[in-house]
């Protein structure tokens, strides 16, 4: 990417980041952001991974937070990626918080031009799996894979398989609760080839772990959650050439897969990131409000951004319906960028990862406590361990 459109991004994110506070009384009005899928807006285009990266052990530094938090007595850790902007350039890491003590612990620092898109922690909270994209070693296009990596940074992050093509793409990894199985997002961004879709063509993989076959388990689908006892599947499926999307629930094979209808008087086009509520009962996901649904902004007209698109690039609050169908509940009133949640291990509380920082709040939306800042307005998610 040029200097020029690097800049660009990084005004235009400094604009973002002046106005992401997260209001609980109020609705904050935010600006839109173009979030991608599948590498940073300010990173050179990069090749698909065939060998571990070789990157250093990290030194595993450390840094503290205050807490502000502890008069709510969470407990646990929450690991997240981390990110600043260095020269023009995104610079990411993945940290640990102790809800505790407020240590920070950096468990990977990820080299220039190098993107992390998605990470999720083992059930024994040992290691984790990331959809990472190392830096780039020629002008291939941009392409990520899945790569593991020790929760304690002994070791650099290990390629899990080798993408069969350069232009496939490996996002949105998710451990089953029950360490038997990873699911995953799959897509090309050439297919379909047709200028009137809206999505690329998904697909929902999963295989054992850690030598299983990958077998395909939802189609036109991404967003894999798992519900706690791994019996049940949570995607949101995409239709490459509709403009609304649609939440399903399944069987943990993709088996007897049944729409969540969505009934009443607002069903956005958009929901993203479903997860299932701490009782099983529900599915929360980040969707816009009625009003701020329909017009774009005006930098999304100049750069050609369709409103329909996915993956946080549109204020958004988070929502529940019941598994069953029903009319939504709102839970909050934030109006954030690429949200994305975690449960607690008591269920109590839920984790939020958003273009602002990590809050916490209760499974109702309520007590809604913000936790970490995130400066530089990145997209990321956040996994909250014992």
């Amino acid at each position: 990417m040029t200097k020029a459109c690097s800049l660009l991004w990084l005004l235009f994110l400094a604009l973002v980041g002046s106005s992401c506070s997260i209001n609980i009384e109020q609705p904050t009005q935010v600006a839109p952001t173009l979030q991608i899928v599948t590498a940073s807006p300010t990173s050179p285009p990069s090749v698909g991974p065939t060998q571990p990266s070789a990157v250093s052990t990290p030194s595993l530094p450390t840094d503290n937070l205050p807490v502000t938090w502890a008069n709510l007595n969470l407990t646990g850790k929450l690991v997240y990626i981390n990110g600043a902007v260095i020269d023009n350039n995104f610079k990411l890491t993945i940290d640990i918080l102790d809800l505790i003590t407020g240590a920070v612990t950096t468990i990977f620092d990820a080299p220039k031009y190098s993107w992390i898109n998605y990470i999720s922690i083992s059930p024994d909270s040992k290691q984790l799996i990331m959809s990472y994209a190392p830096p780039p070693e020629d002008n291939s296009p941009p392409s990520q894979a899945l790569y593991t990596l020790p929760l304690d940074g002994s070791t650099p992050p290990q390629l899990l398989f080798t993408p069969p093509t350069k232009d496939d793409q490996y996002a949105q990894a998710e451990w089953s609760p029950d360490g038997k199985y990873i699911y995953y997002t799959y897509f090309n961004p050439q297919i379909p080839d047709d200028p009137n879709r809206v999505y690329p063509l998904f697909k929902i993989f999963r295989m054992g772990f850690p030598d299983g076959q990958p077998e395909v388990v939802a189609e036109k689908a991404y967003w894999p959650r798992l519900s706690a006892d791994s019996s049940r599947l949570a995607y949101v499926l995409a239709d490459p050439l509709s403009t609304m999307n649609k939440l399903f629930v399944a069987d943990a094979d993709g088996e007897n897969a049944r729409e969540v209808v969505v009934s009443g008087s607002w069903n956005p086009n958009i929901k993203d990131a479903p997860i299932f509520s701490p009782d099983g009962q529900s599915i929360i996901f980040s969707a816009a409000t009625p009003p701020l649904s329909d017009q774009p902004n005006w930098f999304d007209k100049i750069m050609g951004v369709r409103i329909a698109k996915a993956d946080g690039n549109i204020p958004s609050d988070w929502w529940s319906v019941p598994i069953a169908g029903g009319e939504l509940t709102r839970l909050t009133k934030i109006q954030a960028l690429g949200l994305f949640a975690s449960i607690a291990p008591d269920n109590q509380h839920i984790a939020s990862f958003s273009s602002s920082g990590i809050f916490t709040m209760k499974p109702d939306g309520s007590e809604l406590t913000f936790i970490v800042p995130n400066s530089s307005g990145i997209p990321g998610t956040v996994s909250w361990i014992p």
